[in-house]
């Protein structure tokens, strides 16, 4: 089963979520992610997210320098994100208990074919 297919429309949520948590930077966002088993295909690959999340007002960036003296984006979920991530997460619990329930009957033979 291809993963990636299916949370790519819940990787936003996912990314709020790691920020919700506290601030971080891509990078480290896309590491949280793989502890989760969600990995995306290379690392250039989170940042159209985080720029997704960022023009639509959800975060908010700032730079500081690192251990090495490079300049690091952070990102920072907002309280207008914070709404957002909870109707999402909203929407993914209901939408895990409707399927769940669906399954259920399957499961009990009361509709499986």
């Amino acid at each position: 089963m291809d993963r990636t297919s299916l949370i790519k429309g819940h990787l936003e949520m996912c990314v709020l979520s790691i920020l919700s948590r506290g601030k971080s930077y891509g990078y480290e966002i896309m590491k949280e992610l793989e502890k989760y088993n969600l990995k995306l295909k290379g690392v250039g690959s989170i940042y159209p997210i985080l720029t997704k999340l960022k023009d639509q007002e959800w975060v908010h960036t700032y730079q500081e320098i690192s251990e090495n003296g490079k300049a690091r984006v952070y990102y920072e979920i907002n309280e207008k994100g914070k709404l957002y991530l909870q109707k999402k997460v909203e929407e993914w619990l209901k939408l895990q208990q409707d399927i769940k329930s669906l399954l259920q009957i399957d499961l009990k033979g009361d509709h499986v074919e």
